[in-house]
């Protein structure tokens, strides 16, 4: 029961504040919906096993500001890397965007801590993935007009 405790105290915020952003959420996804080429609620979420809970990597545009308030934005770090993140990137990034399903984000440099595991276990390609899959589904934004941007380049 201790482990489970421990585990506890790397989970940040409340309940009713990740409902009342996930709501919000919600509310823009569905007014938008069809300006999306794919729909994102069919988008799969990878789920990982840590300590017998089932976690996932999903982001909000809350945590993707946290990370690139600390670290090289998100899209420079893609255009510069030819499309992948340097293994620090991609432990940081997937580290603030890692949660419980149906629950809370972990403490970003926990979740990295956690994450680099998750590589150790499942390899590179699979976190990779993971996060991709999350980052179109969740902050499709990034990647809107990237085509143009590309060509431009």
């Amino acid at each position: 029961m201790a482990e489970e405790k421990d585990f506890d105290e790397f989970i940040e915020g409340n309940e009713s504040d990740e409902e009342l952003e996930d709501a919000l959420e919600d509310s823009v996804k569905e007014e938008f919906k069809g300006e999306l080429e794919q729909d994102i609620e069919e988008m799969e979420r990878a789920t990982f096993t840590v300590k017998g809970r089932e976690c996932e990597i999903a982001f909000t545009r809350k945590r993707i500001d946290l990370y690139e308030e600390r670290h090289t934005p998100i899209i420079a770090s893609f255009y510069k890397n030819d499309g992948m993140f340097t293994f620090k990137e991609l432990s940081a990034i997937a580290g603030y965007g890692l949660k419980l399903v149906g629950g809370c984000y972990f403490i970003p440099n926990k979740g990295e801590e956690i994450v680099n595991k998750l590589i150790e276990a499942n390899g590179y390609p699979a976190v990779y993935q993971a996060v991709m899959l999350a980052l179109q589904r969740d902050c499709a934004f990034l990647f809107m007009g990237a085509q143009n941007a590309l060509s431009l380049a």
